[in-house]
């Protein structure tokens, strides 16, 4: 969400929390300016994806952004507006609270409320540095004139970058995003409801809340040695447990083995014949 700012400071500075936000002179535009130099509705404001837009309505004196005519041009922090004669500025709340914070000299930045439905949308409620109660009675630190709130609603409490938020036994609830709490946290962004009454909840970024990521760690380099691999049948000298795991037999026994049995087949065959030679 951003802010806009009369560059004459005629008022505190404007929540834009619709997304489509008019401007004009016109009594039933979100933002009246009653100027000569305004049409009716002279421009709207545009969010989409979570980006804001000025968008000239055919004016007669047309929208300016930085001294340039648009028709529909992003607004970022810093930019200024002219519809007519009358300026505007774009501001960043986020520097806002930092730039508080520095000129406080180390008062603690300011926490508020925004509100984003009904007929209270763009009201915005500081919350005090110390503990608070919101409700509709009047003697709560955050008076919400509302006949759905309790008079009592809610207790919020600032504890470094967060808000606790303890409901005290209100008629309809209080929630945070949604989600019905009796004591809960927090955090800057977030929305609160006090029955059907919504805030966005405006503070300090904090470093601590945001997501941790871990670089995960690289291996180191090292140098594996990679052995040759022998081409030589393996010699197994255990004992065999399988037919694979067992010493091979010496090709040259088995040759010797052939000689023998050869030889012996020989003298055999000579003893034969030489017995049929004595027979005759």
């Amino acid at each position: 969400m951003l802010k806009i700012q009369f560059k004459d400071r005629r008022r505190d500075p404007i929540w834009v929390i619709e997304k489509r936000y008019s401007i004009g002179s016109g009594s039933d535009n979100h933002l009246v300016v009653n100027d000569h130099s305004l049409s009716p509705v002279h421009a709207r404001l545009l969010t989409k994806d979570n980006a804001l837009y000025l968008k000239d309505n055919n004016s007669d004196h047309g929208s300016y952004v930085n001294d340039q005519r648009v028709t529909e041009k992003q607004l970022l922090p810093g930019d200024t507006i002219r519809l007519g004669e009358v300026e505007f500025e774009i501001l960043d709340p986020r520097e806002s609270i930092s730039q508080q914070a520095l000129d406080d000299n180390a008062i603690p930045p300011q926490w508020s409320l925004v509100a984003d439905s009904s007929w209270l949308s763009g009201q915005e409620y500081t919350i005090p540095a110390y503990s608070s109660v919101i409700g509709r009675g009047s003697q709560c630190d955050i008076v919400v004139p509302g006949t759905h709130l309790s008079r009592q609603h809610a207790q919020l409490t600032i504890k470094g970058n967060l808000l606790q938020i303890r409901d005290l036994a209100s008629s309809n609830g209080t929630y945070i995003n949604d989600e019905r709490i009796t004591d809960g946290i927090a955090r800057p962004g977030d929305r609160l409801r006090f029955d059907v009454y919504s805030f966005r909840l405006i503070g300090p970024d904090s470093e601590n809340d945001k997501t941790r990521i871990r670089r995960v760690r690289q291996p180191h380099n090292t140098t594996v040695e990679r052995k040759e691999v022998s081409s030589e049948p393996k010699q197994w000298i255990t004992k065999p447990t399988s037919p694979g795991n067992r010493i091979e037999p010496s090709k040259d026994h088995g040759i010797n083995w052939s000689l023998t049995i050869g030889a012996i087949l020989c003298l055999a065959i000579v003893a034969a014949v030489s017995y049929l030679f004595l027979l005759n």
